[in-house]
């Protein structure tokens, strides 16, 4: 299956990215700062039949992203 990280994923651009592809069957990776945001975000898909993952990291620190 294909997949799509989608950075900085928020309630407003990057979830309705993650609607576009995650309908059209991709699995979704959400990574943002906030992992209380980002686990509403998963919530909100799965309740729509999307598969999507929530990886917090600050795409600004090398390690965090690495972990």
């Amino acid at each position: 299956m294909p997949s799509i990280a989608i950075v900085g994923a928020g309630p407003g651009m990057g979830l309705a990215i993650a609607r576009t592809f995650g309908s059209r069957g991709y699995d979704v990776a959400l990574i943002a700062r906030n992992r209380a945001k980002l686990d509403d975000l998963v919530t909100q898909l799965a309740a729509e039949d999307i598969t999507a993952a929530a990886f917090p990291a600050d795409v600004r620190d090398h390690d965090a992203l690495t972990q």
